[in-house]
C-alpha cells in the first residue's frame, strides 16, 4: 500500500524503511501541510509513489471485543 517505503539499494543502509510523507505525524500544522506540498510535487514528478489505500463506499465495520495481543 505505500505506506512503509524502502529506499532503493543505493541509498538504503541495511534495513531502513521510512514512512510515506502523507502516513507520517507532525510536530505541527504548518509542519505537516508543508511536507504534504512537497510530497505531492514528489508524487507527480513520479520521485514518490502514491499510497494505495483500498477505496471505501462505506467504513469498515469495528472489530468486536478486545484485541488479542501477545509479546513477541
Amino acid at each position: 500500500m505505500n505506506i512503509v517505503l524502502r529506499p532503493c539499494s543505493e541509498e538504503r543502509n541495511g534495513n531502513s524503511y521510512w514512512l510515506h510523507p502523507l502516513a507520517a505525524k507532525y510536530e505541527t500544522p504548518e509542519a505537516m501541510e508543508a511536507a504534504f506540498r512537497a510530497a505531492l510535487v514528489r508524487i507527480q514528478a513520479g520521485e514518490l509513489p502514491n499510497m494505495k489505500l483500498p477505496t471505501y463506499h462505506q467504513a469498515p465495520p469495528a472489530p468486536k471485543g478486545r484485541p488479542k495481543l501477545q509479546v513477541a
